[in-house]
This record gives C-alpha cells, sequence and structure tokens, in this order.
C-alpha cells in the first residue's frame, strides 16, 4: 500500500509539470498511457478540467447503424458473463464502437456521480475527458489498465479503468469492452476474461456470416467450443473467406487484412491429399499436421447452405379444345371476322363455329 501511494503521489506531482510543459519522467507511465496523456495535453485539456462525456447531436442511435447493431448482437452475452461475474453498485460495463461511442452497457444503482455521465449514446474520446482506458484502447489497439493517477484528469484519481479491443472479420478494431469503477479489482484476473470474451464476440462475428463452410482448428482438442479456438470462414468453392485472429496466428496468415486468395487446402499442405479432402465434410475432427511443424485439430461445424436451382416447369401445351379455339381465332383474323367464310374453310356449320366463338377468350374474339 506504500508503495502505490508513493507512486500516486510521483504521478500527481509529475502531471502538475506536465501541465506546464515538462515531459514525463521515463518509465513513469506505460508507453501507451504516455502517448495518450500527450495527446489530450494538445487537445488542449488541463489536468484539471471537468470531463466533458459529449452528448452527440443529433444523439446517436446506437442501433441505427448497421456494424453498430452488429456489434451489439456479438457482445451483448460476454457482457452480461463479464457484469454478473465483477460488476457492482459503483462499477459499469460497457462497450464502444471505433469513434469512441457506447452503444452498450450494464451500470450498478450506485455509480459515483462522477461516472454517472457513462451511458448509452455518449462518447469518450481523449478530446473530451483526457487519458481512458477505452479512448487509450482505439488509439493503440492493445489492451490498457489505468488506475487512480494514470488518468490525465485528476477527477479520476480514484478511478480504476480496463479495456480489451475487438476485432473485426478482417482483423481490423471495431471497439473496445471497458469496465470502470471506484474501488479495486485483479488486473490480471481482469485482463483473462475480457480477452476471452473478446476472443468470442470475434467468433460470433465469423459464425454469422452466410452461405459459407465455418471450420474450426484448435491446438489442445479441450479447447473445443470455446473462445480459443480458431475458426474459418470458407465459400463453396473452397476459398478462404474470414478467420479469426486465433487461426491467423496458427495457419502464419496476417495478423491483420483482408484474406489472400487460398483455398482452404493450402492451408493445409502438410496434410496428406485424403486428410485435405475431407476438410469440407462433416466427421470427427482431424489432426493435421502444419508447415511450421505443429499440429492442430480441425472439423467443421457447419456447411455451407446452397441456394436451391430455381425449377422451370416445361411450357404447358394447350389440350384439344383450346388449339381448335386458337385455330377458330386464327381464322376469323384472317377473313376480317367474316363468318360464313370462316366456316366454309373449317367445314363446319354456321351454328357450330358461333357456338366456338363464344367460347374464345374475351382477347381473342373478333366478330
Amino acid at each position: 500500500m506504500a508503495t502505490e501511494a508513493l507512486c500516486s503521489q510521483r504521478l500527481k506531482q509529475a502531471r502538475v509539470r506536465f501541465a506546464e510543459g515538462e515531459a514525463l519522467p521515463a518509465q513513469l507511465l506505460p508507453d501507451a498511457v504516455a502517448r495518450s496523456w500527450d495527446r489530450s495535453r494538445k487537445a488542449g485539456i488541463s489536468p484539471w478540467s471537468s470531463p466533458d462525456y459529449k452528448a452527440l447531436k443529433p444523439r446517436d442511435n446506437p442501433r441505427a447503424h448497421p456494424d453498430d447493431r452488429r456489434l451489439i448482437q456479438c457482445v451483448r452475452a460476454e457482457m452480461e458473463q463479464l457484469w454478473a461475474a465483477f460488476g457492482g453498485p459503483h462499477w459499469t460495463v460497457f462497450c464502444v464502437n471505433p469513434r469512441g461511442m457506447i452503444v452498450h452497457q450494464y451500470k450498478g444503482r450506485d455509480v459515483p456521480a462522477l461516472l454517472r455521465p457513462i451511458q448509452v449514446g455518449r462518447r469518450i474520446q481523449e478530446m473530451d475527458v483526457g487519458t481512458t482506458a477505452p479512448s487509450c484502447v482505439l488509439a493503440e489497439n492493445q489492451p490498457i489498465v489505468l488506475r487512480g493517477s494514470q488518468h490525465y484528469l485528476s477527477e479520476f484519481d480514484t478511478v480504476f479503468c480496463l479495456s480489451v479491443p475487438l476485432h473485426g472479420l478482417e482483423g481490423e478494431l471495431i471497439g473496445a469492452l471497458d469496465i470502470t469503477g471506484v474501488g479495486e479489482r485483479d488486473p490480471e484476473l481482469l485482463l483473462a476474461h475480457f480477452r476471452r470474451a473478446a476472443l468470442a464476440t470475434e467468433n460470433r462475428l465469423i459464425a454469422g456470416l452466410r452461405d459459407c463452410h465455418i471450420v474450426r482448428l484448435r491446438h489442445d482438442p479441450r479447447w473445443t467450443e470455446s473462445p480459443l479456438q480458431g475458426l474459418l470462414a470458407v465459400d463453396g468453392d473452397g476459398q478462404l473467406r474470414a478467420a479469426n485472429r486465433i487461426a491467423r496466428r496458427a495457419l502464419g496468415l496476417p495478423i491483420a487484412g483482408a484474406m489472400p486468395v487460398l483455398h482452404v487446402g493450402e492451408l493445409f499442405a502438410a496434410a496428406r491429399p485424403a486428410q485435405r479432402r475431407r476438410l469440407l465434410k462433416p466427421g470427427a475432427a482431424q489432426r493435421l499436421p502444419l508447415v511450421d511443424g505443429t499440429a492442430v485439430f480441425v472439423d467443421l461445424v457447419r456447411g455451407a447452405s446452397r441456394p436451391q436451382p430455381a425449377v422451370r416447369s416445361a411450357p404447358r401445351q394447350p389440350d384439344l379444345r383450346e388449339q381448335t379455339l386458337q385455330t377458330v381465332a386464327r381464322r376469323l383474323r384472317a377473313y376480317g371476322g367474316n363468318v360464313s367464310a370462316t366456316a366454309r374453310e373449317l367445314g363446319i356449320s354456321r351454328t357450330t363455329l358461333y357456338k366456338k366463338i363464344r367460347a374464345l377468350p374475351d382477347d381473342d374474339e373478333l366478330t
């Protein structure tokens, strides 16, 4: 406790000098946090300013944009579990999109007044509230823990804040998952759980792709159905469409960016041909060697749903009665509606022809 108090005092003293234009002492803050302090100062924020959580005008509807709706759908279940485990009356768990807007949240009943403005539809960026864990994550794309005086604003000296990045289908940053409150939590324990929640969110994005085979891989079979499994999305022709970060790392793919043009079999070039042919077929998991000498267990989670080809029915052939009436209509047109001439050519009486004329559809009757 004495060490923490001394560190906090050093931070407060350094904050005063930093606000006056001096540089921060080396190693006083983690590099990512020190860069955030610098950005906050350049934005014109004073350490003694009050936080200003921008209520966006017009106030954004967090479900108005399809990307935000998709993010909420994929992260909601994880947030519920995190809140049940680590929430409390003085805490809030929330998710922000890449613009820093809060799109989903769980909040305790006795959140301090300082944290009450943190609510859905508000923005958390360094230009508004200085250094916070979610604003830092959006700038640095890495997990961030801030305790007390590591925040840039002095009003946050009692606040604990932890955030992890959320990644999309191409490894891009799509938001941050955060827990903030007054009090203490075990940072290492929280980081482990929040990172797993971020992986599970990414996996839901992959599983939500339509018309794709979903293939899973893991080094340890005990990771089956866990956020630690890798997932591949493969189109109906066997071409790789997307992969989560676990799969990208295991297979040596770029950690971010669009997928290279590869057939799924090329990812497992060290496997036997018979094993590669089974990749997109249901069945027990295969243990496949990788080119780097490691091995993974691979199986198909879900097959691609193929669109059913449209069935074209053969054109209906007219029956004998319809054929006769069509002939009558054609000959009537040819004779300009002359019944006598038409009856002579068809070899029928005028009475019979009149009966057939009455049976013609309205658009074919030319008498």
